[in-house]
């Protein structure tokens, strides 16, 4: 039985996919819901702070372990940031997959860091929960809204012996541009190349 590999919804990875969410918007639990504004001056009050710095790491953990369990998904770090909100004892696996290989203008699939052990987790369980930290100002790290999915395109190319117009690529619609989507797109042939 074929399967794609998408970091989005795909028929074809669980049997609920439409369940499972295309945008960063439908990702937010109602409880996550928050003022944007008193968000942010409480965080510049005491940013540099130790304890501010750890209690954020456990909120972010509440947050990943609310989606966690709302998917039923095991979780995999992105190394390294992705480890500081996973324990250990359920930490699925990790990955590698480098932000820089998503900057705008730079996006590459690397034949380095392949990943294949996110592959093995997938099969075993339906899909996975990718988590990873970005930065302030930022929504979603490049790794996740650009190199994960120019991988999932490139893996369901080789694997499946398919284009990638037919499993296309998945980007988050609030995160990445359509500009900036489709001149990914237009690259996904050279990535498949490269990898062969």
């Amino acid at each position: 039985m074929k399967k794609r590999w998408s970091l989005m919804n795909n028929e074809n990875l669980v049997a609920a996919a439409d369940t499972y969410p295309t945008s960063i918007s439908s990702l937010l639990l109602p409880a996550a819901s928050l003022n944007i504004s008193s968000a942010v001056s409480s965080l510049n009050r005491n940013s540099l702070s130790i304890s501010n710095r750890l209690s954020s790491i456990y909120h972010d953990w509440l947050f990943v372990r609310q989606i966690a369990e709302r998917y039923q998904l095991p979780l995999v770090a992105n190394e390294r940031c992705g480890s500081w909100y996973i324990p250990p004892d359920i930490k699925a696996g990790s990955a590698y997959f480098k932000s820089t290989d998503g900057h705008q203008g730079q996006w590459a699939f690397s034949t380095r860091r392949l990943n294949l052990q996110v592959l093995d987790i997938v099969e075993k369980h339906g899909g996975c929960i990718i988590v990873d930290s970005t930065r302030r100002g930022k929504s979603m790290p490049d790794a996740l809204s650009k190199t994960v999915p120019i991988w999932c395109a490139v893996m369901n190319s080789l694997l499946l012996g398919e284009s990638y117009e037919s499993t296309g690529i998945y980007t988050a619609e609030d995160v990445v541009s359509p500009s900036e989507h489709s001149q990914i797109q237009a690259r996904l042939d050279s990535f498949v190349e490269e990898a062969k």
